[in-house]
Order: C-alpha cells, then sequence, then structure tokens
C-alpha cells in the first residue's frame, strides 16, 4: 500500500494466471433469487472477537454475484490435534448468512457480535457459507465504484473470514454478476498463504495493455478505466525493468506469471494503492506516478509475499518496501530519479510531522488499531524507508539486499514481526541497528533536522 496521503480506505489482491482478466456473466438465470437483505450483525471491524479464534484457515474457494450482492463461500480449516473441536468461528459482521452446511448436511450456527460461529469439526472437511452483502458507501467491503476495499479488517463486509495480519490462506474465486463492456479483474486461485485481505477484485470498463516480460518470465500489464490511457502508461513506463530487478535481487516472484496495476476509482480526493498481487490496485489519481506502481509491486515481497505478524509490525510492510522502492527505481533508471524519491520523502515526512507524531514501531501485538491508534500513518512509511537507508549506507546497500534476499527465501508465505528482519540484519552484517532503531523507529520527532 502506498502511504496514506489524503487516501481514507485501502485493499490488496494476487494470482498467478493470465485468464483472470476475465469478462463474462453468469447466466442470471442459475443464481438464487436476490431477497431482501436483513441487517446484518455487527458490521465492521472484528479484530477483536477473532483474536484467539481456532483452528486456522487453510483454504477458501469463493463465488461472489456482484449484481445479485450473493456469495457462496467453502471454506477448509487446518486439521490438527491442536485444531479438532466442534465449533468453528469467522467474522461475518457486514453479511447476511442464509444457510450453513458440511458435506453431512444443515449445520447449526450462531450470527451475532460480528461472529459466524458454526458447530463444525475440521476433522469433516470443508464448511460451506451462503451469504448476502451490501454495496458499502465508505468502501468497506464492496464499494460502489466495482473495487473491493477490505482492508484492514473489513473483509467480514464481503466474505468470511480472519482479519488478523499472521493469518495467512490459500484461496480460489470467481466473479459473476457484471455488465456487458465491463471486465472482472482478480485472480483465479491464490496457492501461497496470504492474509485475507489480499483477496480482491474490481470490476468496470477496463482496458488493459501489456507492457511486456520480465527475463524471468513474468509478464507485466496496466489496466486503466476511460479517459485513463495516457496516465497509466505514463505511471508504468519503468515498471517491467523495475519488476525484473525485484526478481534478479530478492529471488523469485511467487504469486504466478502474470501482474498488472489496476487503475480504481476511490474518489476525486483518494490517493496511493493497494497491494492485491498479482493485480495491485492504484487510485485513478495516481496512475501517473512511477513510485505507487513500483511500490505496490514490491509488497509482492515484502507485505504480501512476507505478511506481518501483528498490526504493530506494519513499518516491516510499509518502511521497508517504501525504501526498496526508491532503490528499485534508481537502479534501473538514474541516480537523479531514486534522488528525487528520497526528497518526496523527505517533504512529506516533514509536512506529515507538522500534524501528526507517532512512533514508528510501536510495542506488542494486535494492541493498537491500526486505524482508530493512528499506525496508518506517513510517519511509518517515511521513517522506516529513512532507518533502512542509513543501515545501508553503513552496511552497504548491496549487502543489505543480500539479507533481505535471504529473509525472504526463509520467510516467504509466513507471519513476520519487524524484529525479525532486524536480527536478521545482525546476524548476517555484524551491524548493531539498536542506535538507528531507537532514532528512527522508537522515538518522536524529526531526525532529519
Amino acid at each position: 500500500m502506498r502511504w496514506p496521503l489524503l487516501v481514507v480506505t485501502s485493499v490488496l489482491l494476487t494470482s498467478p494466471l493470465a485468464s483472470t482478466l476475465s469478462g463474462c456473466d453468469d447466466d442470471p438465470a442459475t443464481q438464487p433469487p436476490p431477497g431482501q437483505p436483513e441487517t446484518p450483525s455487527g458490521k465492521g471491524d472484528s479484530t477483536r472477537i477473532s483474536a484467539n479464534w481456532k483452528p486456522r484457515i487453510d483454504t477458501m474457494w469463493l463465488h461472489i454475484d456482484v449484481a445479485l450482492r450473493r456469495g457462496e463461500a467453502s471454506v477448509w480449516f487446518e486439521d490438527d490435534a491442536a485444531a479438532k473441536g466442534s465449533t468453528v468461528s469467522l467474522e461475518a459482521g457486514g453479511l447476511v448468512i442464509d444457510e450453513v452446511w458440511d458435506d453431512d448436511g444443515p449445520l447449526p450456527f450462531e450470527h451475532r457480535a460480528g461472529g459466524l460461529h458454526i458447530a463444525h469439526s475440521p476433522a469433516s472437511g470443508p464448511v460451506h457459507i451462503d451469504y448476502r452483502f451490501d454495496v458499502e458507501q465508505q468502501g468497506e467491503g464492496f464499494a460502489k465504484n466495482g473495487s473491493t476495499v477490505i482492508w484492514p479488517y473489513y473483509c467480514g463486509n464481503l466474505f468470511p473470514c480472519r482479519s488478523k495480519p499472521d493469518d495467512g490462506m490459500t484461496f480460489e474465486l470467481t466473479v459473476g454478476g457484471f455488465g456487458d463492456g465491463e471486465l472482472a479483474i482478480y485472480p483465479e486461485e491464490l496457492t501461497a498463504d496470504a492474509p485475507a485481505y489480499t483477496l480482491a477484485f474490481a470490476v468496470g470498463k477496463y482496458t488493459c495493455q501489456d507492457l511486456g516480460k520480465t527475463d524471468f518470465g513474468t509478464k507485466v500489464s496496466v489496466c486503466w478505466l476511460p479517459r485513463g490511457k495516457t496516465k497509466a502508461l505514463a505511471g508504468a513506463r519503468p515498471l517491467v525493468k523495475a519488476f525484473e530487478w525485484l526478481e534478479a535481487t530478492y529471488g523469485p516472484y511467487r504469486f504466478g506469471k502474470h501482474v498488472a496495476s489496476v487503475a480504481t476509482n476511490w474518489g476525486e480526493s483518494a490517493a496511493g494503492g493497494m497491494e492485491h498481487h498479482p493485480f495491485w490496485h492504484i487510485a485513478t489519481g495516481e496512475m501517473g506516478d512511477p513510485v505507487t506502481h513500483v511500490h505496490e509491486a514490491v509488497h509482492g515481497w515484502f507485505g504480501t509475499g512476507i505478511r506481518i505478524a501483528c498490526w504493530e509490525d506494519f513499518v516491516l510492510s510499509e518502511g521497508t518496501t517504501s525504501y526498496v522502492t526508491a532503490r528499485a527505481l534508481g537502479a534501473v533508471t538514474d541516480p537523479e530519479t531514486e534522488d528525487a524519491v528520497w526528497e518526496s520523502y523527505r517533504e512529506t515526512l516533514e509536512y506529515t510531522l507538522e500534524d501528526e507524531d507517532i512512533i514508528a514501531w510501536p510495542t506488542g501485538c494486535n494492541k493498537v488499531d491500526i486505524l482508530r491508534d493512528g499506525l496508518f500513518s506517513n510517519i511509518v512509511y517515511m521513517k522506516g524507508a529513512f532507518f533502512w537507508k542509513e543501515v545501508a549506507e553503513n552496511v552497504g546497500a548491496d549487502v543489505l539486499d543480500a539479507v533481505f534476499a535471504r529473509f525472504y527465501e526463509e520467510r516467504f508465505g509466513t507471519p513476520a514481526h519487524m524484529q525479525d528482519l532486524v536480527d536478521a540484519v545482525r546476524t548476517d552484517t555484524g551491524f548493531d541497528t539498536g542506535p538507528l532503531v531507537q532514532r528512527w523507529l522508537l522515538s518522536k520527532g524529526n531526525p532529519l533536522e
């Protein structure tokens, strides 16, 4: 996700198949009748009630009809000694639940206080859920503009889920019910564990263009909405080379062989993007900015490829990604371009600190609400980036790249703490980052002054 700026909401997504750029409606005759929506039981943030829900989700098959506002989910849970039990729970605060069953028949369930609690043992196989959802005017689910916005904890307004950032799942997805002349851009499957907010789709009158392939065989595309071509092609101009540099420097991209920057109409005042790999979303107003395109691409390694263990580790995702974005753009263009990125980071930090000041790396694990407690802030992005820049100045940028590459190879598909990556630097290089951690991540104020 690109730093907040004026963005009020966020999202994410990923897929391996080029065929996910699909554009055909399901036959309406085969769909269930729409019915009248009921009042959902506890809409919105369910992070508090889900803190200790077990077992983990293993995989999910999901079909969503955007015209009928209906979904069907099949959920497989982990089946191990610690997970065996008679109840599973999911976040479903914004949904109306019509039916729940497993392969043996209907299942008893309760839908209360934002949670869906089902009498089911993981050993019995998947649980199936028919449900309805609404259009979210504030962008906390399926938004009226045709895209999904479920980061950080609004997935329960779109499908039954677990929103904790360390929870990873794989999924298969189909989307139907969109109009003639429209495309639904989404991944048909995600075969590597990623947070629930990775799942996303965008529906609209899209035009997509292939930009080329990297030397590693990854096809790179860009998709724009009407009147968006010029900005999209300008912003995505360095994307193929930057993606190739990421693959060569940090390791293979593991969410498929086709990626794309996808424009999403979040409103005139919105900016930034969301890391829905492999088809990440970018606000229409940001489509002309190469930094945003590359930033969302980098999340395939940090933030999506390696997910954060707690919201307090947000700097692992966004600070690291902001640093790598500047480095990648400099590597594939020229030093002046990288210098310009760092100057924009400096300006962003300075004007943000005029209005707010927070600790970029707070203590604890999921003790903060990332939105209400203000952790979703430019400060995390910028201070995290400058922290890594100073580390690189001490150990060498190429040496730090090697640390990141080893960390990615070992931790892909798993949650990690910021401390894990900081420890990796000391293990691999012997450099003590402690003073820089204190200066940039554990203190308020502007260290650049």
